[in-house]
């Protein structure tokens, strides 16, 4: 019963927190340039395509969660061609830097779980790692509704197909207010 009644309870906050306006869902999508430092013959540049959710609130920050994959890149070693793609999924907590009137500054930390696919003459594997994630960016709202992102992060992974990284990453995101 106790258990029903805090349940009951927070349900009721976190909808009066949401009526009023300080909690916004939205959604997301990035292109993302990676830069991996990586070993071997894998590819070192690749084009991803990233979709998010998350949710924002006012003045503070947001959380958001985010999946994303790449597209086949290749690498040429001698004879060796090396095809790789990327496929990952994580969270990220953005912090409100700095308030424009209609722009933000901001900051985040995250978490990523990133799987590189590998296939040349040897044949295919794959290497999975978990990556720890900072980075710094803008984000502008000339609507309600819409928000355009532009963020650099730079990423330590504990992958043997990459060690660090940096993304560069636009996008937009659609507000529901």
């Amino acid at each position: 019963m106790k258990k029903s009644l805090l349940l009951a309870s927070v349900a009721m906050l976190f909808a009066g927190v949401v009526n009023a306006g300080q909690l916004t869902p939205y959604v997301g999508f990035d292109y993302v340039n990676m830069a991996p430092n990586v070993a071997d013959s894998l590819p070192e540049n690749y084009d991803i395509g990233n979709i998010n959710a998350g949710l924002r609130y006012e003045g503070a920050g947001a959380l958001e969660v985010f999946a994303e994959r790449s597209m086949r890149e290749k690498s040429n070693n001698g004879n060796n061609v090396t095809r790789g793609r990327l496929y990952g999924y994580g969270a990220d907590l953005l912090i409100n830097g700095y308030d424009f009137s209609q722009a933000s500054i901001l900051g985040s930390v995250g978490y990523g779980r990133f799987t590189t696919k590998m296939r040349d003459q040897g044949g295919t594997r794959d290497e999975t790692g978990n990556s720890l994630r900072f980075g710094v960016g803008g984000e502008i709202n000339p609507t309600l509704n819409w928000g355009f992102r532009a963020m650099f992060r730079y990423s330590f992974s504990d992958s043997d197909a990459y060690k660090n990284a940096k993304e560069f990453s636009l996008g937009a995101r659609y507000y529901f207010y």
